[in-house]
Parts: structure tokens; C-alpha cells; sequence
């Protein structure tokens, strides 16, 4: 995952930032959903004063809340280890590899007492509140900063909820049912992705149209508001710079998408697919856009020729010879040269690769 979130920092520096807009169902903002993974979980008493964004290797904590365990004796003094075993974050339901916390009054400072910026979130109901504390962490940074950013783990993301929610903290973000472990699965139905004991409720895959302004979302993980148009994409939340959207022990692509032009690695965001064509995505706006040769770990770790993503800048569109008659084997137009294209009638080609800024053929 180190290796990972490092080369994505260079993709992502290098690319820009291009923020999505979501929105979320009734019960995935707060918490709710399926697995039992409770209510209201932003429900903190609004923002304190908390940590503000630090400069590289910022966030490191000396406190042992939020880093993984097993047992309450690994956390310290007056914490406790959150697991699927003990449900402290909800019926049948607790992180991967468990985290370390401590109890406390929703809308209280204990947990800053503990640990600067630390918040106190419900994982009870309005009515009868259950609080635990979660790190503090700060917005942006490069995969240096992931290190130290929510205990350096990547089966957590670093969540500002603005000025209504408390400062920066950390959630978990199981990554697939593999990440949780023998007979559990990884619930994604909302933005706290715990690792429960029974199968979450059913729900459109990522890349399915969804309804963005839908009272209640019919995605597995949450509605991604398209950008022009009312239609919305099903997306699933993870943390940015991990592989994400798991089939199995296959990865189906990185975790990519951000929400604000602030986000960097360990950032919650939402996974781009995998593609070899821009036919493969489905996010409005998106390309395929080719692994370039510095890229190549990523191209391997991931195991596509591409990635669906709104920007190329640097790199080409594997198009799969889309918008052209290009001849067979995608000899329709020459690649980013701007040449005049095949006159072929449009065979079966591998992906024809597209370059930026107006330079492919016209396939007149």
C-alpha cells in the first residue's frame, strides 16, 4: 500500500485536482445503514477548536487512539481495542484489524484532552448516544504525510466534515471482505466502513446511474452526483492513494477521486475504475487514461493498461478506436499526431491510443 500511495502522489501532483461532488442517502452520512453500524456517528456537538493541517510529517500523535489492536492491553491505560468481537462501534459490526479508543460523552473535549483534535463521535442513536473517540488528523499532505496520518494506516481515511462536524478525524475504511477476515464482510453502504458479521444489504455496484437526490440511495456504497447532468454514478468511498473496489483478492481500481482540492493521500475519496477503454468508465466526464512508463508499478499493481479519470495532461486516452472508423488494429489514427484517419470500416481493434489537446485523427 506504501508503494502505492507514494506513486499516486506523484499522479496526483502532476495532474491537478479535480473535486467531485456526492451525496449521499438518508443513513450514509450518519452513519446508518446496513451491518448495523449505527446511527449518527457525526453527531459530535459541531466543530472545536481541534488540529489544523500541519506541515510535512504532521499529525503524528504519542496517543494510541486509532492505531490497530487486538486486545484493550495493546491500547494503554483507560482505552479500549474496537473490534467485530466486542461491537463497541456497533452490532456485529467494528474496523479491520481493530482500533484503539476510549469512551466518552458525545459533545464533550475528553477526547481532545487525550489527544489534540480527537473527537468524541456517536455510534449510538439521538436518543441513547454511544461515544467513542477517533484520531485527529489534518487534510492533504504527500504519501510521506500518509505515514504518519491516521496511524499511518490505509484501512482508514482522514474525513473533514466542515464546519458543522468536528475538526479532521480518522474512520475506518475496510478495504474487502479479505481485509476483514474469515466469515466477515466489508460494509462500504456507508461513510463508516466497518467490518460486520453479516452480508450488507444489497445495492447497485459502483458504476451503476443512480439518483443523487434520492431520499435513500440504491447503491452498495453511495451516489456520486454527476457534474452537468441529474444522473449520478454508484461510487465507493475509500481512502485515497489504496487500491480499491476489490473483487476477490483483485483490486478494480484506485481510489483516486477526491472531494475537495485540498485532499491527498489518506484523504477520503472514491475509487476510479480500472479500464482499457474510456468505454469502461462510467463516472460522467471520465477517460481511460494510460499508465505512463512512471507509472508502471501502478499499471502492475492494479493490473489494467488504464485508469478512469477526468484529467490526462501527461499521458494519452485509450479510446479502443470510440468516435473514429479507424482501420483494424487501431490503425484509424495516428496517436496524438493529429493525422487524418484510416479509412478502414472500424474493425475489432485493440485500444487506439488518443493524444491530448485536439491530436487525434478526425476518422472522417
Amino acid at each position: 500500500m506504501v508503494k502505492t500511495r507514494t506513486w499516486f502522489t506523484l499522479f496526483i501532483v502532476s495532474l491537478g485536482t479535480v473535486a467531485a461532488t456526492v451525496s449521499c442517502g438518508s443513513d450514509e452520512a450518519t452513519g446508518g445503514g446496513g451491518g448495523g453500524s449505527g446511527g449518527g456517528i457525526i453527531s459530535a456537538g459541531g466543530r472545536a477548536g481541534g488540529v489544523g493541517r500541519a506541515g510535512s510529517g504532521g499529525g503524528t500523535s504519542s496517543s494510541p487512539i486509532g492505531s490497530s489492536c487486538t486486545t484493550d492491553a495493546q491500547c494503554g491505560a483507560g482505552l479500549k481495542c474496537a473490534t467485530v468481537a466486542n461491537e463497541l462501534f456497533g452490532p456485529k459490526s467494528g474496523p479491520a484489524h481493530g482500533m484503539c479508543t476510549m469512551e466518552c460523552t458525545v459533545g464533550s473535549t475528553e477526547c481532545d484532552a487525550v489527544e489534540a483534535g480527537a473527537a468524541c463521535l456517536n455510534f449510538g442513536t439521538e436518543t441513547a448516544p454511544v461515544g467513542y473517540c477517533l484520531e485527529a488528523c489534518f487534510q492533504g499532505g504527500t504519501a510521506a504525510d500518509a505515514l504518519n496520518k491516521c496511524s499511518g494506516r490505509s484501512d482508514v481515511a482522514c474525513v473533514d466534515l466542515g464546519t458543522t462536524g468536528p475538526a479532521p478525524f480518522c474512520v475506518p475504511q475496510c478495504i474487502s471482505d479479505v481485509d476483514c477476515g474469515t466469515g466477515l464482510f466489508c460494509d462500504k453502504s456507508n461513510l463508516l466502513a466497518l467490518c460486520t458479521k453479516t452480508k450488507p444489504p444489497a445495492g447497485d455496484p459502483a458504476g451503476t446511474p443512480c439518483d443523487p437526490a434520492a431520499a435513500t440511495s440504491t447503491c452498495q456504497g453511495f451516489c456520486l452526483g454527476g457534474a452537468t447532468t441529474s444522473t449520478g454514478t454508484c461510487a465507493e468511498f475509500c481512502s485515497v492513494g489504496v487500491e480499491c473496489m476489490y473483487k476477490g483478492t483483485q483490486p478494480g481500481g484506485l481510489c483516486a477521486g477526491i472531494f475537495s482540492a485540498d485532499a491527498g493521500p489518506g484523504d477520503l475519496g472514491y475509487c476510479e475504475a480500472n479500464c482499457a477503454c474510456t468505454s469502461d468508465c462510467q463516472v460522467e466526464g471520465d477517460l481511460c487514461r494510460k499508465w505512463t512508463a512512471d507509472e508502471s508499478q501502478l499499471a502492475s499493481a492494479l493490473g489494467a493498461e488504464g485508469l478512469c479519470y477526468p484529467v490526462l495532461l501527461d499521458s494519452v486516452e485509450l479510446s479502443c478506436g470510440e468516435g473514429g472508423a479507424g482501420g483494424a488494429g487501431g490503425a484509424g489514427g495516428a496517436s496524438g499526431a493529429g493525422g487524418a484517419a484510416g479509412d478502414g470500416a472500424g474493425g475489432t481493434a485493440g485500444a487506439d491510443v488518443i493524444g491530448i489537446a485536439g491530436a487525434s485523427g478526425s476518422g472522417n
